[in-house]
């Protein structure tokens, strides 16, 4: 069989491609088994230091598998059909925002529910022309989930936020770069070469100081200043410890290259 999810593992980086064009790439219970399953291999390889997160077709995400859905109503088995889905997706977002490797997204379609909150889990995320953020939800009597909401206000507010998903809202790919929404805009037909280029630099880069700069930034919302400044004090305290400190500060004196190590 077919997996939903495909990984191309490259040397220092991983593709990790939702691989079902023909039913829009959404989010239904293989899906859930085989992006998470893929995730999780990611997060133990050693060898992979960053991940291009994209889709095959021309749609990034429909967001959840409709029928699926519609086959637990028949059942009578929709709050399990949910609960399973939920539990799988919340599993995986954590682990994009959480795990010592840095996810850039490409989006290079429609990306609607439960897709915006995967790509928007990306340490940085690319969008084109052929992007379009759809919330979705509230067209079908839904609510946001897979982190979707927490990751536009987080990005738009609060207010923002509330416009998008209570009026089922559309953000073209250029709006959403301009908006703050995503980390970039680029031309379609340009950006799979962005986007490698991207990750491959990421995969070369003070593996250390990127996953304490990843977490760094994940505490934002939560912490007083004080707080926050405490967090950037022990994160640089323990950047200086690793050979990739050692390694940057002694080229940028030589007014060389660094060849981090990764440690």
């Amino acid at each position: 069989m077919k997996k939903t999810v495909t990984i191309e593992k490259r040397e220092g980086y991983a593709r990790l491609r939702l691989s079902q064009p023909e039913k829009a790439n959404a989010y239904g219970p293989e899906m859930a088994k085989d992006l998470w399953d893929a995730v999780r291999s990611l997060r133990w390889d050693d060898d992979v230091k960053a991940v291009l997160l994209e889709a095959e077709g021309s749609i990034f995400s429909g967001g959840g598998d409709l029928l699926s859905f519609q086959e637990g109503l028949d059942s009578g088995r929709i709050n399990d059909t949910i609960e399973e889905l939920s539990a799988t997706l919340n599993a995986t977002v954590l682990a994009l925002r959480r795990m010592e490797k840095i996810f850039v997204s490409l989006i290079d379609g429609v990306c609607a529910g439960a897709g915006v909150g995967l790509a928007l889990a990306a340490d940085i995320s690319i969008a084109t022309e052929k992007a379009l953020f759809v919330a979705g939800y509230i067209g079908i009597g839904a609510v946001p989930d897979g982190g979707s909401s927490f990751a536009v206000i987080e990005a738009l507010g609060r207010p923002r936020a509330a416009d998008f998903f209570l009026n089922n809202g559309r953000i073209d790919g250029a709006k959403a770069a301009e908006i703050g929404l995503v980390s970039r805009f680029c031309k379609s037909d340009k950006a799979q070469a962005e986007a490698l280029q991207t990750v491959q630099a990421l995969s070369c880069g003070p593996r250390r100081a990127q996953a304490l700069t990843k977490d760094l930034l994940s505490k934002t919302p939560g912490l007083s200043l004080a707080e926050y400044l405490e967090n950037e004090r022990q994160g640089i305290i323990t950047a200086a410890t690793t050979r990739d400190f050692n390694i940057g500060v002694s080229a940028f004196l030589k007014k060389e290259k660094p060849q981090f190590c990764g440690e």
